[in-house]
């Protein structure tokens, strides 16, 4: 009990993150909405009070009328300043929401299905039944408060005439709302635990109408296979909340029996009464308008729905906020970077990607990580960011343990091009920028990062330069080829590397460059960031023939470390691969 009081009294405080003149005036229309009913009901009896005798009916008439306007008033501005309230508050828990997905050091959080279900409760838009929101669920639990309210005032005017026809309503109103929200709150759990099975229906809808697979499900005719599968997703999903809600309305049926007793109750007490001369007319009707009045303020509305799903959300968010904040750590300095013994297998794998691995990374150096695809190249690169951190072993930065170190300040040191680069929506300026965001760059600044990762053509050809607003979708916006995007997203580490990033990690950076535009490229980068260490990450041997070292891993090892000459000579596994790939561009040519 004094936990649901506690949970109810955290709704109401919630409401402090709208401010203070809407909550002001939404209380101001539930107070005067919940006090009308029973002020009606007063309003009503004078009124009949008055035709019986024959006297003035003016007053008691205008009273009634004045009555009805407030509350018609009320209730007309509730809703949108509830709507109002409700989305600020709603604002201010999906930016917490938002927070805590950012804050953690690494990203294998954001693989885990656990963590993905209590972000989608967390932040649930209403996919399902109603709003899962904790802004409702506040403004819902002020609702609820005014309307007992309501109810107990127009209970104590019933009291007046009957006392224990009084409680038995008031009393029995709430019992039979209690129970009827605690069947349909079953539900809510119900649906909790399908959280899952949603987010796959929400796959196949984005599927049929998303861009991202537009192109082979009209290629291969997956239009109908994509939507039966969303059609089956989201019918293994309904049927199971069909079934749930069907049993919490069966179970329901001795409520509506009840309140059928408490409403004939309601007219045969004040009615007997007032045929046995026991109650005036006017005591009738002031009974009648009173008891309806309490009917009204107890009804299970939708505010009592909004509280128990958006309880749920508020229960997911402490969940997703115990683990706490990344603790930090000492600022990291830059120097050799050692892997020792590291083994490292992603979330929920069966078997490790990289095992027992050792490599050291040196200052200035030019270092190439060749090898098949899944031999572990992009997952040694995202060890090195710290984006995760090793199952077994250990990685040093410049002697220290990195799990020890404040990851944002390692970050400060790194530059990266990730094989999966994001297409930020935005100016050129602002997308070649956002790589070290402290600096206030010149444009003849991003202009040289540009030249360097060859995109100056590109840039010069766009209609603004580098104003150009790239986004697809958007009104004016322009998008670039796939070779373009990473020409920019290249001009993006590259600015990064010339305002103090030490470490330049490129993973397959020329997969969308022809031989030429490749062969280019690493001449130009290699020459336009001296002294800073650069770990280039690919599977096309042609493009590392250049670097200090290259190690060559598979199965999760190195297998193989040399400069390409020396590997050659060894006639080992890089000097298969690379003869097998020079064969294929010679046929090919």
């Amino acid at each position: 009990m004094t936990g649901l009081v506690r949970e109810r009294a955290r709704l109401v405080r919630l409401l402090r993150l709208a401010g203070r003149a809407r909550p002001a005036a939404l209380i101001a229309c539930l107070l005067l909405a919940a006090a009308a009913p029973a002020a009606m009901s007063l309003a009503a009896g004078w009124l009949v009070g008055a035709i019986a005798a024959g006297g003035d009916v003016v007053a008691p008439l205008a009273t009634l009328a004045a009555v009805l306007l407030v509350q018609r008033t009320a209730e007309s501005l509730q809703d949108p300043l509830g709507a109002t309230c409700s989305r600020s508050i709603d604002g201010h828990v999906r930016t917490r929401v938002r927070q805590i997905a950012l804050r953690q050091r690494g990203i294998a959080h954001l693989e885990d299905e656990e963590f993905q279900d209590l972000l989608s409760r967390a932040s649930d838009r209403g996919e399902s039944w109603r709003v899962r929101s904790p802004g409702t669920a506040a403004t819902g639990q002020l609702m609820i408060v005014f309307r007992a309210g309501g109810a107990v005032a127009a209970g104590a005017i019933l009291a007046g005439h009957f006392p224990l026809l009084a409680l038995l309503l008031v009393a029995g109103c709430l019992l039979q709302r209690s129970y009827a929200l605690r069947q349909w709150s079953s539900t809510v759990s119900v649906e909790d635990g399908l959280t899952s099975k949603q987010r796959r229906t929400e796959y196949w809808a984005e599927v049929a109408s998303g861009a991202e697979a537009a192109k082979e499900v009209r290629m291969f005719g997956l239009a109908d296979w994509v939507m039966e599968r969303r059609l089956r997703a989201h019918t293994e999903t309904t049927d199971i909340m069909w079934t749930a809600r069907m049993a919490s309305l069966r179970r329901q049926a001795p409520v509506a029996a009840s309140a059928a007793v408490m409403a004939l109750a309601a007219l045969l007490v004040p009615g007997i009464a007032a045929a046995t001369g026991r109650l005036a007319v006017d005591g009738l009707a002031t009974c009648l308008a009173a008891a309806w009045a309490i009917f009204q303020a107890t009804y299970m509305g939708q505010e009592a729905l909004d509280i128990a799903y958006g309880l749920g959300a508020l229960r997911a968010l402490d969940q997703l906020d115990a683990p706490g904040a990344d603790p930090g750590g000492e600022p990291a300095r830059y120097g050799p970077v050692r892997f020792e013994n590291v083994t490292f297998a992603y979330p929920g794998a069966a078997e490790p990607v990289l095992r027992g691995l050792d490599l050291t990374i040196e200052p200035g150096e030019v270092l190439a990580i060749v090898g098949v695809n899944g031999a572990g190249k992009t997952t040694l690169s995202k060890l090195l960011t710290g984006l995760y951190t090793p199952s077994a072993g250990r990685i040093l930065v410049d002697g220290a343990d990195l799990r020890r170190l404040d990851v944002e300040s390692w970050r400060r040191h790194i530059a990266v091009v990730f094989q999966d680069f994001v297409h930020y929506s935005g100016s050129v300026r602002d997308n070649i920028r956002l790589s070290a965001p402290e600096i206030v760059a010149s444009d003849d600044d991003l202009r040289r990062a540009i030249h360097v990762a060859g995109a100056s053509d590109v840039i010069e050809d766009l209609p603004a330069g580098l104003d150009t607003s790239l986004w697809h979708t958007g009104t004016g916006g322009t998008d670039l080829s796939g070779g373009q995007w990473q020409r920019l997203a290249l001009a993006r580490a590259l600015f990064a590397a010339e305002h103090g990033r030490r470490l330049l990690i490129l993973d397959e950076p020329t997969a969308n460059l022809d031989i030429q535009a490749e062969t280019q490229f690493y001449q130009q980068v290699i020459a336009g960031v001296p002294g800073t260490t650069v770990v280039l990450i690919s599977h096309r041997l042609s493009t590392v023939q250049h670097a200090d070292r290259i190690v060559v891993l598979d199965g999760g090892r190195i297998i193989e470390s040399g400069g390409h000459a020396d590997l050659l000579r060894a006639g080992g596994a890089y000097a298969r691969l690379f003869r097998l790939q020079a064969e294929r561009f010679t046929a090919a040519s």
